[in-house]
């Protein structure tokens, strides 16, 4: 699981503040954690996609291990390089997410892995362009869970919960999101063909639903 933090984060800041040490242990992932320092390490085409690759390849060759699956998940700049590199990498995602992210991919070419996209919904224009990127990916068949929260551009502990519960449950169904639905704006719980595509938020396990929902234990 690579963890991308906000801008120019080291990776050990990143490791230490998302705390996705127990779903590590739950899932068998190894956590690796940039730490880019160039202004355009979100653009993997330019360099940063062959920089991470080639550490991944590394970690594999010198540990005797094999990833079968890749999760991406960052914050702000870092949610820039979990949608972008998640674009760059058509297939060789399992899922991912981003939190507080105002740079998606101008196009979306067919269905992409499962994605979490949060903001919060006083992060302006921020929370705007995330709502705008979920139609379009919803559109091209992709299942996408999109939260706002009450809060502005920081890391919210509430997201990184959410995040979390997410992660746990698309692993641990393989990527299947076959439950109820969430509509966006109403809120409501229903089975998915009652929803627009584009408004659909795939609820993959009970405490994501109530974590979307905000509904106290």
């Amino acid at each position: 699981m690579v963890l991308f933090g906000g801008r120019n984060w080291p990776g050990e800041r990143t490791l230490r503040e998302y705390g996705f040490e127990d779903l590590a242990d739950r899932h068998g992932l190894a956590l690796v954690s940039p730490s880019f320092v160039d202004n355009d390490y979100w653009e993997p085409e330019a360099w940063s996609g062959a920089a991470l690759t080639n550490e991944l390849a590394r970690i594999e060759r010198e540990n005797g291990i094999s990833f079968s699956r890749i999760c991406l998940y960052g914050y702000s700049a870092g949610g820039q390089c979990a949608a972008l590199f998640q674009a760059w990498w058509p297939g060789g995602v399992t899922a991912w997410g981003a939190h507080g992210c105002g740079v998606f991919p101008a196009r979306v070419d067919g269905p992409g892995a499962p994605a979490l996209v949060t903001c919060g919904s006083e992060d302006q224009p921020r929370a705007e362009i995330s709502r705008q990127f979920a139609y379009r990916y919803r559109e091209a068949g992709g299942a996408l869970l999109r939260k706002e929260f009450p809060s502005g551009h920081g890391l919210d502990p509430a997201a990184l919960a959410l995040a979390k519960a997410w992660f746990d449950a698309v692993l641990s169904e393989g990527g299947e999101t076959n439950r109820l639905c969430g509509e966006d704006d109403t809120g409501r719980i229903l089975p998915a063909d009652r929803i627009d595509p584009e408004f659909r938020n795939p609820l993959p396990s009970d405490e994501v639903r109530r974590l979307w929902q905000g509904t106290e234990e």
